[in-house]
């Protein structure tokens, strides 16, 4: 055989492991979404754990994913998530819904939680 193929086939392969590490290597975003909300909530359609999936979210109104049992306060708080409604519930979740079950006291980085609404928004928006 001749070592050009042979090169040349490293090289491939090389490059094709470089690039797929980059495909699966995970967001700002996602990796915050993991560390802050992947506990409570899934990115599945209908998975409920302990929390509501958050799979289009931002655009959904607030208390409203199908099968899932929201508190009172939730359910009637009236408004849709936008980035903005998202970036507001996050900095503190019971100065936005004051009756909210939530037990998530709040992400102070704002960077963070810019970041985990960005990642929503760009991969499971409705």
């Amino acid at each position: 055989m001749n070592v050009k193929y042979f090169a040349l086939a490293g090289l491939a392969l090389v490059a094709v492991g470089l690039i797929g590490d980059a495909v699966l290597a995970d967001t700002p975003g996602e990796t915050a979404f993991r560390n802050r909300c992947g506990n409570c909530h899934s990115l599945k359609p209908g998975a409920f754990s302990i929390a509501p999936d958050l799979t289009g979210v931002i655009g959904r109104k607030a208390g409203s994913a199908m099968g899932y049992q929201y508190s009172p306060a939730l359910r009637d708080a009236g408004f849709v998530w936008t980035p903005e409604k998202l970036m507001e519930w996050l900095a503190s979740p019971h100065n936005t819904v004051q009756q909210t079950e939530m037990p998530f006291p709040r992400l102070e980085s704002e960077k963070e939680r810019a970041a985990i609404i960005e990642f929503l928004n760009q991969r499971h928006a409705k």
